[in-house]
């Protein structure tokens, strides 16, 4: 058997699928953060072995039968800058043919099937990648916690604690992020956060984990909370709208989305489709076609010719949404992002 390994490595967590021939999934697995840009080396290193050593398992395939390795990574951009080093690590643990590229690029992938379009990829960072009909990209955000990260779950994290810390202070309305984040950082009194969050240098990931915590108060009718998610909504539609005027796309352009922010909160996809469908009024908002993870597959298909018809994407795309994992413990792979 030989057989494809597609994974996305994201800044919170890589996915790995092992497909054969006829596109059905022989093995998959779960494991770490794999963000060279935010992570160490050996952490990177670490994942990825976990990653395709678990997925190979599953019918104890050999590296041999990899015909290819089609990974999408964060920290990767779209152009393929700091793929050589992503390269290397997969040398290192034993895989020589690898095709790299960036988290964004197989997200746009797999939403819109291959087709020209923008796609809003917000999972614990944020980016935007626009691919016009004859192939010309551009990007928009992406610039990591430091300089942006707008919409993403790093930056609802970020405000969300800024909120809280502003309704301690007497400086903003009450909430209640103040003790559900108590909660969540197992402090009793707010300036207890500090040793949590810098004392302990919390990672962005760590972060960007309090978004649901946010999330969680917001759905429960906090005003201020929801206030986080509808601004995320705002903010990504604005970088879409860069996006779409950089290509001069703005007759009917077709825009979809990816990852954890998306997918887990209403509030920012109606407060995005609402502002683009303002903006833009002849833009198309469409759910993801597939996961990020099918669209590595998708480009590994194109790189070595292997034909893959809709009906057998589709049943993938089922069989993905519903198998189960097995990491340090047993869980199902779901739609969520890095």
């Amino acid at each position: 058997m030989t057989v494809i390994l597609a994974i996305d490595g994201g800044g919170s967590r890589t996915r790995c699928l092992a497909i054969d021939q006829h596109g059905r999934v022989v093995g998959a697995s779960e494991s770490g953060p794999s963000n060279h840009l935010q992570v160490s080396r050996d952490l990177v290193v670490r994942s990825l072995q976990e990653a395709t050593a678990s997925a190979l398992a599953e019918r104890a395939l050999s590296r041999e039968q990899v015909i290819c390795v089609s990974a999408g990574m964060a920290g990767v951009d779209y152009d393929g800058t700091g793929a050589p080093e992503i390269e290397a690590v997969f040398r290192e643990i034993g895989f020589t043919q690898s095709l790299i590229t960036g988290d964004m690029v197989i997200a746009h992938a797999g939403a819109l099937a291959g087709r020209p379009g923008i796609l809003a990829l917000a999972g614990t960072g944020s980016c935007i990648l626009g691919i016009g009909p004859t192939g010309e990209r551009v990007k928009v955000g992406g610039w990591g916690p430091i300089y942006g990260d707008e919409g993403s779950a790093y930056r609802i994290g970020q405000t969300a604690l800024r909120v809280a810390a502003r309704a301690y202070d007497g400086r903003g309305p009450q909430t209640g992020l103040v003790d559900a984040l108590l909660s969540a950082l197992d402090q009793n009194d707010f300036r207890g956060t500090l040793a949590r969050v810098y004392g302990e240098r919390m990672e962005p990931r760590e972060i960007a984990a309090l978004s649901k915590v946010a999330h969680d108060v917001a759905e429960a009718g906090d005003e201020a909370a929801r206030a986080i998610f509808i601004q995320a909504g705002e903010e990504l539609a604005e970088s879409v709208v860069a996006a779409i005027n950089k290509l001069d796309l703005r007759e009917a352009p077709l825009v979809s989305y990816q990852g954890s922010v998306f997918e887990g909160s209403s509030l920012v996809r109606d407060r995005f489709t609402e502002v683009l469908k303002h903006t833009i009024p002849g833009a198309t908002v469409t759910a993801p076609k597939f996961e990020p993870v099918i669209g590595a597959v998708l480009i590994a298909c194109k790189s070595l010719g292997w034909k893959l018809d809709e009906l057998a994407l589709n049943d993938l795309a089922t069989k993905v949404d519903h198998q189960v994992v097995t990491t340090s413990t047993t869980r199902r792979l779901n739609h969520s992002a890095k």
